[in-house]
């Protein structure tokens, strides 16, 4: 088989550059090791309304769960702390639906798409990736490409065999486990509920996530490395929710999230690495689907323009590298020392930090153009016991 362009995952990011590229009338085609896109689920499934805007998609219907309207901070002592609420925040979405119609989007935009086939190798001709090899059906065989897209996740086998490196390390990742429950009692069932405390969940948050009328998605993530497991963290924490006391499980879902800022290489010769697999998640909140979507689009556009330029180069392809830093980098890495802070909290620092939030979110805002000096300053006045966690926040 032989492609202009072969996509390896057919999540948000995968589908994303499928559709991208296909567009373009460049042959693409997408592969999915497992039977149905979206299939399996390791996603808290809420995408903020700006990232549906920032790639200009229409999102469909029948992909919302919950509309919703802003969060509510739980601080360890218990304080309930309202957050822009009242305004469009953005959705808890079903990914089966979700990624589905992102996949279908792709096959109407062009691209051919093989469910139950794994990447089981790249192809390696003259120093540049020249397609992957795959097992599907009992079979194995080549699909030949002048680009290959790796949106294969956390671990990326098909970057790591190019060449790239993909690790991260335990204080640079979260593992998440997550119940989908009915019978909850939602208080707000158009807010998040966002769940802070150390002991509780070490290196991370809790969460309620509204899926409609009792349903909700309810989850924890904690440092890799913690004392006990995530499953053992959120156990407690169902056990400790009055909201929750009716539930039952009906769906669980486990993953790990990279929350120590994007790879330092994302491309090589004739390879390019989207979402998760270039590690492109908010460090702060492990939100990532927007992010997805987005880097899809910027390397389809890229990859798209090298391929009919005949140069699919590294040096190339470095592009994307540029645009990513241009577009996201300042801002990652500014969530990503604000996680550092964060980790250095105590519970009572945590109390104040969160009483303050909503004030502190509107002041930092990057559309407010608010100097470090005068940032600095705002806290030093209204928290000046926070000051120190914030100078590591603010220093570039």
């Amino acid at each position: 088989m032989e492609y202009d362009v072969v996509v390896v995952g057919s999540g948000p990011a995968g589908a994303m550059a499928s559709k991208t590229v296909a567009k373009t009338g460049l042959s693409t085609i997408l592969i999915e090791e497992h039977a149905a896109v979206g299939i399996p689920v390791h996603c808290g499934e809420g995408l903020p309304e700006d990232g549906i805007k920032e790639v200009g998609l229409e999102l469909d219907p029948r992909c919302i769960a919950a509309r919703i309207k802003g969060a509510t901070l739980f601080s360890p002592n218990g304080e309930e702390i309202p957050f822009q609420t009242g305004e469009m925040f953005g959705y808890v979405v079903d990914r089966r639906v979700f990624d589905k119609c992102l996949a279908n989007d792709a096959a109407r935009a062009g691209a051919d798409i093989m469910m139950r086939t794994r990447a089981v190798g790249v192809i390696v001709e003259n120093g540049f990736v020249k397609g992957v090899k795959v097992a599907s059906e009992g079979k194995t065989f080549d699909i030949k490409a002048r680009v290959v897209i790796a949106a294969d996740g956390i671990k990326s086998t098909v970057a790591r065999w190019a060449g790239l490196d993909t690790l991260t390390n335990l204080k640079n990742t979260n593992t998440c486990y997550q119940y989908e429950m009915a019978g909850v009692e939602l208080e707000y069932p158009d807010r998040l509920g966002l769940y802070f405390k150390n002991e509780m969940a070490p290196g991370g948050y809790a969460w309620v996530f509204p899926k409609g009328n009792d349903v909700a998605n309810v989850g924890m993530g904690v440092r890799a490395g913690s004392e006990k497991s995530p499953k053992e963290y959120l156990d407690q924490f169902v056990k400790e929710q009055k909201c929750l006391r009716k539930a039952k499980i009906v769906e669980e879902r486990a993953g790990a999230i990279p929350v120590g800022g994007p790879i330092k290489k994302m491309v090589t010769n004739g390879l390019i690495t989207v979402g998760t697999a270039a590690h492109m998640v908010n460090p702060m909140t492990g939100g990532g689907m927007s992010l997805a979507m987005l880097t899809g689009v910027m390397a389809g556009e890229i990859v798209s323009q090298s391929v009919k330029d005949g140069d699919t180069s590294a040096e190339r392809l470095a592009e994307y590298e540029e645009k990513v830093e241009k577009v996201c980098g300042k801002k990652l890495r500014a969530n990503l020392r604000f996680r550092q802070a964060f980790d250095k909290m105590s519970d009572e620092d945590l109390n104040h930090f969160l009483r303050l939030f909503p004030e502190i979110y509107e002041v930092f805002h990057p559309l407010k153009k608010v100097s470090l000096k005068e940032k600095f300053s705002y806290v030093v006045k209204n928290a000046p016991t926070l000051a120190k966690f914030f100078k590591v926040y603010l220093t570039p």
